[in-house]
């Protein structure tokens, strides 16, 4: 880690450890924390704080991943992989602009409620689902018992999650 008199550590006290378990920011993420906060100087913020209907939530089976619109731009995604009767959830990303807007949390919370509407199960590999089921214990009961994924996507386990 850089010493210098201007790099700052920022607590990151989220589940799941991110990045490097230990709960802070180091100068190799410090761009990834600057990009989640919004930017005041810009001339729009999408998606606004009155309004949940700018993001809209799709899955597409071709191509494998859930994704999340607004205004027909996409912003976010889940890719997934099917097989059998459960859905492996491989990873979550957002367009660097619209990070810390709580779209990836929409995201996740309609693509389990479609996985739930459609009585298939999850093993999760990507590490922020895994955060957001052991922080939401209402999508819990869709964790496949023999093939959860990661530990703490799993509501019995405490153990925190590392990049």
């Amino acid at each position: 880690m850089n010493t210098h008199n201007d790099d700052v550590q920022y607590e990151y006290p989220d589940s799941a450890g991110y990045p490097d378990g230990a709960g802070f920011l180091d100068e190799g993420t410090k761009a990834l924390r600057k990009d989640s906060i919004p930017d005041p100087d810009r001339d729009f913020d999408l998606p606004s704080a009155d309004s949940e209907s700018e993001v809209a939530v799709h899955r597409d089976d071709v191509e494998q991943i859930y994704a999340a619109t607004i205004q027909e731009r996409a912003v976010a995604s889940i890719r997934f992989e099917q097989v059998d009767d459960r859905v492996i959830v491989l990873k979550t990303s957002v367009v660097p602009e619209f990070r810390g807007r709580g779209i990836a949390g929409e995201l996740i919370a309609d693509a389990l409620d479609d996985i739930r509407g459609r009585g298939l199960h999850v093993t999760v590999f990507c590490p922020l689902v895994a955060a957001f089921i052991s922080q939401n214990q209402q999508f819990a009961d869709l964790i496949d018992p023999q093939h959860p994924g990661l530990p703490s996507s799993t509501p019995q386990s405490n153990e925190r999650l590392t990049s």
